[in-house]
């Protein structure tokens, strides 16, 4: 479900500075800004969650649910998981298939629409009612652990740009300019939040013919935004190949292949990235994205808001991951 965002007087400025991502100050700049209001809007939640955090980490997940097996941690901003031993991930994937039956294939975004490359098969309303499955695993001690640890705050499955469940088809059949590179298909590092973490799992086998999800570790990504001035007014959003591996070596690049079931979890903010490239063969992928309660960026400000299923027998750690405006009691418990 989405609703419009609350009256922001800060909403016209807000919209500008966001405009063609953040070109008008640059990108760093920007984020500059967007934290420090942010932090001034959501001043009481984010210490609110802070202090649970430093404090109760471990026994917010303990309600949540034990962990099943080690915790994952991420090197060099990124970590993958092929194990298969996450909750929920065989539901999970049997549900996803009924999801691919029903609309995968067919296109959906009109000619000339933006990503006519990438779309999201996710109907929000419907299908976290329908398959629970996927907010379970979203939510589970197992995932929010890797995710919290990173974070280092108690975070929030986004709930705006961009959506924090992402059902997502890659087709080069669909794509309007198959013959050039455009969007996401080229590299960027996102700006939303820092950090801001993603949870990627593969629905089909993934090879080099679906379009990988493809990204530099965090320590290459570094060296190539000091030398090009990346996030600065030098450069736009999206780098060309050309321009990136003037710095990086092209076999730095690792691409998320692998068997149906696979999981990454990755810094999107610190690691550059691109996807849906030449999808010979459909690529189907859940994303899910969390981000700290501070974002760094302005779509909360204009853009519509995601409401996540939430129940009143939920963990406190489940209701806060889904839901953003969540704030603590006057005696400062949940």
């Amino acid at each position: 479900m989405f609703k419009k965002s609350k009256i922001d007087v800060c909403q016209p400025i807000a919209e500008r500075l966001q405009g063609n991502h953040m070109a008008r100050l640059g990108i760093r700049r920007t984020m500059r800004v967007a934290h420090f209001y942010n932090r001034i809007k959501y001043r009481r939640e984010h210490g609110w969650r802070s202090r649970l955090y430093r404090r109760q980490f471990d026994e917010l997940l303990a309600e949540n649910g034990p962990l099943t097996r080690p915790k994952i941690k991420l090197s060099d901003g990124f970590a993958i998981d092929d194990s298969m031993s996450l909750p929920h991930l065989a539901q999970f994937l049997e549900d996803s298939e009924k999801i691919i039956a029903e609309r995968g294939g067919v296109r959906t975004t009109e000619k000339g629409r933006y990503r006519s490359h990438f779309q999201d098969l996710w109907m929000p309303m419907e299908d976290s009612q329908k398959y629970p499955v996927f907010l379970d695993f979203a939510t589970c001690s197992d995932v929010l652990a890797t995710v919290i640890d990173y974070i280092k705050t108690i975070p929030v499955l986004t709930n705006n740009v961009p959506s924090g469940i992402r059902f997502v088809e890659s087709n080069a059949a669909f794509d309007d300019k198959p013959d050039q590179l455009h969007d996401s298909q080229l590299y960027h590092i996102d700006y939303y939040s820092l950090p801001n973490v993603y949870v990627l799992v593969l629905l089909r086998d993934t090879t080099s013919e679906n379009g990988p999800w493809t990204f530099l570790p965090r320590s290459v990504t570094k060296r190539v935004t000091r030398k090009l001035g990346y996030w600065t007014k030098k450069h736009g959003y999206r780098l060309s190949d050309d321009q990136v591996y003037s710095v990086a070596k092209r076999e730095e690049a690792i691409e998320f292949t692998g068997k149906r079931g696979t999981v990454l979890f990755i810094e999107s903010s610190g690691c550059m990235h691109f996807g849906s490239r030449n999808c010979v063969k459909p690529r189907f992928q859940f994303m899910l994205g969390y981000s700290g309660i501070c974002r760094t960026d302005f779509h909360e400000t204009f853009a519509h808001w995601q409401n996540y299923c939430v129940h009143g027998d939920d963990s406190r750690l489940r209701k806060m991951v889904l839901t953003k405006n969540l704030l603590p009691k006057k005696n400062g418990s949940s």
